[in-house]
């Protein structure tokens, strides 16, 4: 259907217009709806979450908004629910991933002071992932490091024996040296007569 208007229009409401050989068609269009009370809940238990997890909350909300294009939450629409929350997950799930890597660093520099294996767990970063610093590598790796650490058991030193011979009494020197000990007494004889 098609409607020709010759003169003043006013306001058209819907429709195909003709207008001076020029066909415009204003399709049916609807008012977004806002978010309702249950995504707003919901978008705000994800930015708490965010929040325990060290981030500045305005700076969340911001990265909603330039996701989406709006200023507020209430230019939000319920088409745009879905967009908001995957981007706030995204952010919880990276934020939850760099807690991770705080804590086993913390973890793997506790092991490392107790065993005092320093060198060997750089050693180990160094081959395995081309890195000694802790903070550069990635949860996995992180892992791996710490499992080596927990795992290392430093070379004891092997104890050599003294120089220093163990004492022996009289009685087993006797026994084990008879010919020296006959030796000496008769030794000790001559020298005594002499001096005496």
């Amino acid at each position: 259907m098609s409607q020709d208007f010759h003169g003043g229009v006013g306001q058209a409401a819907t429709g195909d217009i003709n207008n001076y050989g020029i066909n415009i068609n204003i399709a049916d269009k609807t008012e977004s709806r806002g978010l309702v009370s249950a995504q707003r809940k919901e978008l705000h238990e994800l930015r708490a979450k965010c929040e325990e997890l060290g981030e500045d909350p305005r700076d969340i909300w911001r990265m909603v908004h330039a996701q989406l294009g709006v200023t507020t939450i209430s230019e939000i629409s319920a088409d745009q629910f879905q967009e908001a929350r995957d981007t706030m997950r995204a952010r919880l799930e990276q934020l939850q991933e760099e807690a991770d890597k705080r804590r086993l660093v913390g973890k793997v520099l506790r092991a490392v002071a107790e065993k005092d294996v320093r060198t060997e767990m750089n050693n180990f970063c160094e081959l395995s992932f081309g890195r000694t610093q802790l903070k550069n590598l990635k949860k996995s790796q992180l892992q791996k490091a710490l499992e080596f650490v927990q795992q290392f058991e430093p070379v004891k030193q092997l104890s050599i024996p003294s120089s220093e011979p163990d004492a022996v009494s009289i009685r087993d020197f006797l026994i084990l040296h008879k010919q020296s000990a006959a030796a000496l007494f008769f030794f000790g004889m001559l020298v005594g007569g002499i001096w005496f």
